[in-house]
């Protein structure tokens, strides 16, 4: 006897709502297929808040044929003649054709015919679309009150959206990527009251490609603001120079790839800010005048490219008041070159509760001990050695790293006889510069509760045997022997900017 339960239809007692809240946890082309089920579902479709649309590139493989028979039963209320057009073989389409055809059949038919407000709207293709398409989709979008608009285009020709976007009023999150140009002309008003939250990567470089020329991206962020997050993934050579005041995270990765043009300064007034995560790769050094961060908690900075010392101590004064510091090696590096080391006695972090610091070739360790000696209140201290842009160089043949060798400071830094509790030392290896300071940091540390040490499975009988001897404190250690575990701090930095699609 059937269970009276397979008989009722639960699913049909639901309220629309509750049924658009489930198809958002699927993809759109999946939720789009639901159509078939009866016409309440078709019109269930039209009332998704979320749409994402994913063209395939023109060198994709045909769709499968079940693929676009699910298609052609969810199309086929609307439209008999995008059937027909579908699947009759005389046409003469080649397979990536039709898989390109049906791919923009759909957001058409999803987009095009829809009259409810949509949330947000993301459109991936490389190469899979026209300009017009875009514009026309973004147009759409646009009527439709939509508040987060996020492309990712890399098509055959640039995009240019509608000018209707410098005035949405709706707009809440903007992010752009690729071969895409919003209106950033001067002439143009923009003026986005709502949005929050603004990601431009490599939008200017592509501009260069095909206009000759950087756009100024001033007049279109003079336009933003109640701006709270920016991210800036690009090449920059002019000036920017604004103010956010209610701005709480910025994430800058820049670069110039040729060192014939000079980069003009990065001005931003941010009273407001609490992240800031810097990575310029450029050739050329840029000078950052970053003003009002005394609200400022968390900071990961990363320069490739020697910079002024003066524009660096400066960058770093200004950092005076975080609770979270993360140094790139080529930074630190920087700061050890310099024949002025002893003004860092001007800088101190009353706040500093979590340092991270990549050290490369020929950093100095007693530059680390003054940074201790001026952070008293330090919590947790992650040392990396032999990073590249994030990622660890293993190399079992490494030699010395830093400038000269370890001498025990005179005075015992604050933070290792009162606050200090975790300490992580990542790529040590048999070396005696690494290993005496290591000691130095454990046998001083009076509150220390941790010691995590990553090294290569070759070299930790050897790494351990060394700390562990004439050691009152080895309980504490803690071996891990894989180098594949990322920082949090510099590590973010580099996801944020490098990985187009963690965001």
């Amino acid at each position: 006897m059937a269970c009276s339960d397979e008989k009722h239809d639960r699913l049909s007692n639901l309220s629309d709502d509750l049924i658009c809240h489930i198809c958002s946890f699927l993809s759109t082309k999946e939720s789009y297929r639901t159509c078939v089920l009866s016409k309440r579902w078709e019109s269930i479709c039209t009332k998704i808040p979320n749409l994402h649309f994913q063209l395939p590139e023109i060198s994709d493989p045909v769709m499968s044929k079940e693929e676009i028979k699910s298609l052609q039963l969810a199309f086929q209320r609307r439209s008999d003649n995008i059937v027909k057009l579908m699947l009759d073989s005389k046409m003469g389409c080649q397979p990536h054709d039709v898989h390109l055809w049906v791919s923009k059949a759909f957001v058409n038919f999803a987009l095009l015919r829809r009259t409810e407000n949509i949330r947000k709207l993301r459109l991936d293709s490389e190469k899979g679309c026209q300009s017009h398409d875009v514009h026309m989709w973004v147009s759409k979008a646009l009527d439709l009150k939509v508040q987060e608009l996020d492309l990712d285009l890399f098509l055959h020709e640039k995009v240019l959206l509608p000018l209707q976007l410098s005035t949405c009023e709706s707009l809440v999150v903007l992010k752009l990527r690729g071969r895409i140009q919003p209106t950033l002309n001067s002439s143009f008003h923009v003026y986005l009251p709502s949005l929050k939250i603004l990601h431009l990567r490599e939008t200017v470089t592509y501009s260069m490609f095909d206009d000759g020329m950087e756009y100024d991206l001033n007049n279109f962020l003079s336009g933003c603001p109640h701006l709270e997050e920016l991210l800036l993934h690009d090449t920059f050579a002019l000036p920017i120079n604004t103010s956010f005041h209610l701005l709480k995270r910025l994430f800058l990765l820049l670069y110039m790839p040729t060192s014939s043009i000079k980069c003009c300064p990065l001005q931003i007034n941010a009273p407001s800010l609490e992240v800031l995560h810097v990575g310029d790769v450029s050739l050329t050094p840029r000078k950052y005048d970053l003003t009002n961060l005394s609200t400022l908690d968390e900071a990961a900075i990363c320069i490739c490219k020697r910079p002024d010392f003066n524009n660096l101590y400066t960058l770093l004064k200004g950092l005076s008041n975080v609770k979270t510091l993360a140094l790139g090696s080529k930074t630190f590096h920087f700061l050890s070159m310099e024949d002025k080391l002893d003004s860092l006695h001007l800088l101190t972090f009353h706040n500093l509760l979590f340092l991270t610091v990549e050290i490369s070739e020929n950093c100095s360790w007693n530059m680390l001990i003054n940074f201790l000696q001026n952070a008293p209140k330090l919590k947790d201290l992650a040392i990396a050695v032999g990073v590249q842009c994030g990622k660890f160089e293993i190399n079992s043949r490494r030699k010395e790293v830093g400038n000269s060798r370890w001498v025990e400071p005179s005075v015992t830094p604050a933070c290792l006889t009162t606050s200090l509790i975790t300490f992580e030392f990542k790529g040590i290896q048999n070396i005696k510069t690494e290993l005496d300071f290591t000691r130095y940091i454990v046998s001083h540390s009076t509150k220390l509760q941790k010691v995590k040490i990553f090294t290569l499975s070759s070299k930790k009988r050897r790494v351990e045997k060394s700390l562990r001897k004439g050691s009152k404190k080895s309980s504490l250690l803690v071996w891990v022997r894989s180098l594949h575990i990322f920082f949090s701090s510099i590590q973010s930095l580099y996801t944020f900017c490098f990985n187009e699609k963690s965001r």
